[in-house]
């Protein structure tokens, strides 16, 4: 059996506020789906952030369906999930795929955790923040149990985790996924990612097209923007990477100010041999020089063959003073705000906490850093009693015996005629039956509205 793996589509992207930008995320997207189709697959897994935000433009949603209805007359299937940029952490609240079920896109949630393609289970659960990761782990591990019981399985999850991220701006650590799949669909890292792991194989596709500057990078010029072709019907899955060419070229370049005419001259010639005007990050260093005069100069020489310009300029001076800062390390702000917080409280959950609320924060998703506040301190003031109240998927919705319960099936589904009774064949949903706790919640709710608190009761 194969299928297609890919992630991070991020539709609806106008970056820099260019509309060519966001028509070049569908086209790429587009061309995706193309090629898809011709490696003739069974069935497509998207590892979220299908869309830019929760709210897509008409045109996102256009170009989506668009690709849907192209897959529905192949016969090809795609499952999905939601990621960090389209979920909506209010609890009850619907990601904007599901707009798309009645046109055979299979949702991957806390309401439908698992479905079956053939002999493959296919299981997963959307983003879930960094200061919620003990819901994230028990939903890993319930999760686990289920693919014990399968030939083939595969585990989609759209989370960052530790070895290929940041320092402190994971969700995961490596050593708290399960081990026991033989696929893992991840998504979230832009960057194309491959490794063994367990008995299988941990992917990250990547980022279909350049999201950030910075993506056109050293694994970019290696491994491209595309998407996996996995064969499942060996022991350990095979892959092949499709690249996709990118509809306009991005350019980074640096130039010494002592060889800008000659410099600049040849990279006027590169530009205009394009078939579209390109992106250039520009960066001019060294010498003594007025950065308004240079930046004319660059502007009379390119600026009209270059669809957006970004100019970076570093005279003698500038470089003097960044290997000063380099020499006193200074820190950024995502670590000298862990850094107050570790000397005050100590604790790595509200370091987490702090990352969560500045993310949000600088996006301007005010409501979902409000939620991610409450369930914090639902969580860890009332020692956990409120947590499943709060959380869109709590350990509730995963946990042990309750998965059997809320999937419809039990141990003694597993056995030859009657799994096709209980499981998904991709076309039945399964619904979890949360038990009412509304009582409790409104008694936790009343509690965190008439008591203040303060992050040093947790000291």
């Amino acid at each position: 059996m194969r299928f297609a793996h890919l992630s991070d589509s991020h539709l609806g992207y106008r970056q820099f506020g260019l509309l060519e930008r966001e028509n070049d995320f569908y086209d790429v997207f587009a061309r995706n789906i193309d090629k898809i189709i011709e490696k003739d697959v069974d069935f497509i897994i998207h590892s979220g952030d299908l869309f830019e935000n929760a709210r897509p433009s008409t045109e996102a949603l256009l170009a989506f369906q668009k690709a849907l209805l192209r897959l529905k007359e192949e016969k090809i299937s795609i499952y999905a999930i939601a990621g960090n940029h389209d979920s909506v952490l209010r609890k009850g609240a619907l990601p904007p795929q599901v707009l798309f079920k009645d046109l055979g896109l299979k949702l991957i949630s806390p309401d439908n955790p698992a479905y079956v393609e053939g002999a493959v289970l296919i299981c997963g659960i959307p983003y879930v923040a960094s200061s919620q990761k003990r819901a994230l782990i028990s939903a890993y591990n319930n999760l686990s149990k289920l693919a014990d019981k399968y030939l083939k399985s595969i585990l989609v999850s759209h989370q960052g985790i530790d070895k290929w991220m940041y320092k402190d701006s994971h969700e995961v650590e490596l050593a708290e996924m399960p081990k026991n799949f033989d696929y893992y669909a991840m998504g979230h890292i832009h960057n194309y990612i491959e490794e063994d792991f367990g008995k299988g194989k941990l992917v990250y596709p990547g980022s279909m097209e350049i999201w950030k500057t910075s993506e056109s990078n050293d694994n970019f010029r290696e491994h491209g923007k595309g998407f996996v072709v996995v064969d499942l019907s060996h022991d350990r899955p095979e892959l092949e990477r499709v690249k996709i060419k990118m509809p306009r070229e991005f350019y980074q370049e640096v130039i010494d100010y002592n060889k800008f005419s000659q410099r600049i001259h040849l990279l006027k010639e590169k530009i205009q041999s394009l078939d579209k005007q390109a992106m250039l990050d520009l960066t001019v260093v060294g010498g003594d020089f007025n950065s308004a005069d240079v930046y004319e100069l660059i502007q009379e020489a390119i600026g009209e063959d270059v669809l957006n310009l970004r100019p970076n300029f570093k005279p003698d001076k500038v470089l003097e003073e960044e290997r000063i800062i380099d020499e006193n390390k200074i820190l950024d702000p995502r670590a000298l705000l862990q850094k107050k917080l570790n000397e005050r409280y100590g604790r790595d959950e509200i370091n987490k906490l702090s990352i969560d609320l500045l993310d949000n924060l600088s996006v301007g998703r005010v409501d979902d850093a409000k939620i991610i506040s409450n369930r914090f301190y639902s969580e860890h003031y009332y020692n956990g009693e409120n947590l499943s109240n709060n959380l869109n998927y709590s350990e509730d919705y995963y946990n042990g015996e309750n998965l059997s319960n809320n999937l419809n099936y039990s141990e003694d589904s597993y056995n030859g005629e009657n799994l096709s009774n209980n499981l998904n064949d991709s076309t039945k949903e399964y619904k979890l039956n949360i038990e009412d706790k509304s009582s409790e919640k409104d008694s936790n709710n009343d509690k965190l509205k008439n008591k203040e608190i303060s992050l040093d009761d947790f000291q």
